[in-house]
């Protein structure tokens, strides 16, 4: 995530402004019985599996690509809304760019 926070503040004049989007995706484990903290999720229908959250950058207004900058598993005691601020939390923490850290 510094690695790519450093490039986002070469690469983007001050006076852009930066877009991210963040996404939670379930991931279907129905027969993993021995994995820890499956939890019920909505894919199609309601799934067995894991949830992940994925905060990106977007670099471009017309284009079809993101940079991820943090991609974590959504615990049972969380909520993909609480995850999803968690991380936008801490890549403005860790961002010196303005624009990043003044979502806080």
């Amino acid at each position: 995530m510094m690695l790519y926070l450093q490039q986002l503040e070469q690469q983007v004049p001050a006076t852009e402004h930066v877009l991210v989007a963040i996404d939670h995706t379930a991931w279907a484990r129905p027969d993993a019985q021995t994995l820890k903290d499956r939890t019920h999720e909505y894919q199609q229908g309601v799934i067995i599996g894991q949830g992940y959250s994925t905060i990106a950058w977007i670099p471009e207004a017309q284009g079809s690509w993101a940079l991820p900058l943090l991609h974590e598993r959504i615990s049972s005691w969380s909520s993909p809304i609480e995850k999803a601020a968690s991380q936008l939390k801490l890549v403005c923490e860790q961002s010196i760019n303005k624009r990043l850290s003044s979502f806080r």
